[in-house]
């Protein structure tokens, strides 16, 4: 036991006092036989601070986990080894123990894993609906996959890709927390839709307020509010807000009734979002085309209606070649 006395001993960094607080909660929560919803509401406050204390939570949680699984596969014979002194111990000091252990043997080498996750995903031009656990509504849209913490003390998602529309149950004590890319947005009761391109993402908030800011962020001084009408634009670790009239809103989020609404839209703008929901891509053959505005409401599975209305309304010729739409002058 020398090896644990040594590593609780030395001077405590901020490190160290961060492991101490996550091994206290732990303790309280696992072995003391006292855990009640103030204790919970000051662990979660406790994680929500920063990123280094959910790493070191959840890494100590790790080793409780991985110690108790260690002991239940070791043979009962094992006892009558020096070994099966660490099964005698007290709950604490095994803790302890497998703390010590973590933190003395190759330094940090357990990764965050957080809770564990449920992973929800929709197909090209499939939708989907889903109820949270807490009563919270999403709606994904195509291509689109969300991954949703499966814990009853955390309110946490992540969208991986695509595009999903959120109308979130309020609970003070429980911030609604998703993240994407290098951003999360935290959420105490609203409603707000977040797309998430190869380097950026689009938030917009239809009612309530949210706050946007970089997943890594230390103090408040890069986060932005953002109340009903707001887009923001974010990549890399700007953030750009403009304000939206309630028509501008609607034709966004017109995917969650199957259309795609486009006002004086780029020609190559509308074909780009046609091919996000369907597996027969629109090509544009030239920039002139490319070029050329549409103001129209289509169905957004159906691209042939789009191609239609390329050569009935535009006068361009549509070329069906290799299962693509080649549009051109």
């Amino acid at each position: 036991m020398s090896a644990v006395e040594i590593s609780l001993v030395k001077s405590p960094g901020r490190a160290d006092r961060t492991d101490a607080r996550a091994s206290e909660f732990l303790v309280r929560r696992y072995d003391c036989g006292r855990w009640n919803d103030a204790d919970q509401d000051e662990l979660d406050a406790w994680l929500a601070e920063s990123l280094s204390h959910r790493t070191s939570y959840w890494r100590l949680k790790a080793a409780w986990v991985r110690a108790n699984r260690l002991d239940a596969l070791r043979p009962a014979s094992s006892l009558d080894e020096p070994a099966g002194m660490f099964r005698r111990l007290r709950p604490t000091m095994k803790f302890t123990a497998a703390i010590a252990i973590l933190l003395v043997v190759g330094g940090t080498a357990w990764l965050e894993r957080g809770p564990a996750t449920q992973t929800f995903s929709t197909k090209i031009g499939e939708r989907k609906n889903l109820r949270l656990a807490d009563g919270s509504h999403v709606e994904l849209t195509t291509n689109t996959v969300l991954r949703v913490a499966d814990s009853a003390g955390h309110r946490k998602v992540w969208l991986d890709r695509g595009e999903a529309f959120f109308k979130v149950v309020h609970d003070s004590d429980r911030p609604f927390e998703l993240h994407a890319l290098d951003f999360r947005v935290i959420d105490l009761g609203t409603e707000f839709a977040v797309r998430r391109d190869a380097d950026r993402i689009l938030v917009t908030v239809l009612k309530g307020s949210v706050r946007l800011e970089p997943s890594d962020q230390q103090t408040s001084g890069s986060a932005v509010r953002l109340i009903a009408g707001d887009t923001a634009l974010a990549s890399g670790q700007s953030i750009s807000v403009s304000k939206k009239s309630a028509a501008e809103l609607t034709d966004a989020l017109s995917w969650r009734s199957g259309a795609l609404v486009f006002r004086r839209a780029p020609l190559s703008t509308v074909a780009a979002e046609f091919n996000r929901y369907n597996n027969e891509k629109l090509m544009i053959d030239d920039s002139a085309s490319a070029e050329l505005t549409v103001s129209a409401r289509l169905p957004a599975a159906d691209v042939d209606a789009f191609a239609r209305m390329a050569r009935n309304f535009m006068g361009l010729q549509v070329r069906h070649i290799n299962g693509e739409i080649h549009i051109s002058r």
